[in-house]
């Protein structure tokens, strides 16, 4: 750690010291590093972390062991500075199911939820739903925090009596028991329409790839990203969204229709209909 201070210099008490491994990196502002222990933060794991300049990519590849500092405020975090230390090899994606395309039936599943009933997602669904994966240990502002702040306005924007759902799928089952979610629930203030599922890993990992959120797994490390998909009442995907700046209106009316909305220059990112 000591070494690690040098490298990077002074820092005030919003900074964190991150280790680990590159595992990717994602055009000009986000880099996936699987990292160690970060003291007074977080856990080990492997997930995305944005970067305050393009700069800061620059010849960095995938296998790179490095320290980086890490400064967290209200507005996001975002790596300052990054050093490489050395090279180390790089953990392969896990293999499962292809992405669905719009239109395409996801498979049946029945995913256990919170309040201790159970929901149908695919064939024999029955309600149009939007559903999403997170965690509630998340500690980065702009991960899950930010994607439940959204899915809070969603919920409040969804008049009673409408039949649709939103389903928020744990990524870490093992922490996130039945109880857990169900008070984590009453935190956020879900109605009774948003429900929290949880599943075991191969099905969590399967359902994941389905919805196009590839998992990354050392021990029980996983890749912490972002996505929300939206389907209709016969289990069919409408849209993916890829961020948490998912559009709400749109989403709202794909809820209430069940159909796909005319592309038009919308915030968040979208998969193409």
């Amino acid at each position: 750690m000591l070494t690690s201070l040098l490298l990077l210099g002074c820092w005030g008490q919003d900074a964190y010291i991150v280790e680990g491994t590159v595992i990717e990196v994602r055009g000009e502002h986000e880099v996936v590093l699987d990292h160690k222990d970060v003291p007074g933060l977080m856990a080990a794991m492997v997930m995305p972390f944005q970067v305050s300049s393009p700069e800061l990519l620059e010849g960095l590849e995938p296998g790179h062991k490095v320290v980086a500092r890490y400064l967290l405020s209200d507005q996001g975090g975002a790596l300052t500075k990054i050093r490489i230390t050395g090279q180390g090899p790089v953990p392969q994606l896990a293999s499962g199911p292809i992405p669905l395309k719009p239109g395409i039936l996801l498979p049946r599943i029945e995913i256990p939820t919170h309040d201790g009933g159970s929901l149908i997602l695919g064939e024999g669904q029955g309600h149009n739903v939007a559903v999403t994966f997170l965690y509630t240990r998340c500690p980065i502002p702009e991960m899950c925090p930010a994607l439940v702040a959204r899915l809070q306005a969603l919920d409040a924007q969804l008049p009673d009596g409408d039949e649709v759902q939103l389903l928020a799928i744990t990524l870490d089952p093992e922490h996130d028991t039945p109880g857990v979610l169900a008070r984590y629930a009453e935190q956020v203030g879900a109605s009774p329409r948003w429900r929290f599922g949880r599943l075991p890993e191969a099905q969590l990992d399967d359902l994941a790839m389905y919805a196009g959120l590839p998992v990354l797994r050392e021990g029980d490390q996983i890749v912490h990203a972002l996505r929300l998909i939206v389907l209709s009442a016969q289990g069919r995907l409408i849209e993916r969204y890829d961020d948490a700046r998912f559009p709400a209106d749109r989403v709202l009316t794909q809820l209430r229709t069940g159909e796909p909305v005319a592309s038009s220059d919308q915030s968040g990112t979208t998969t193409p209909p």
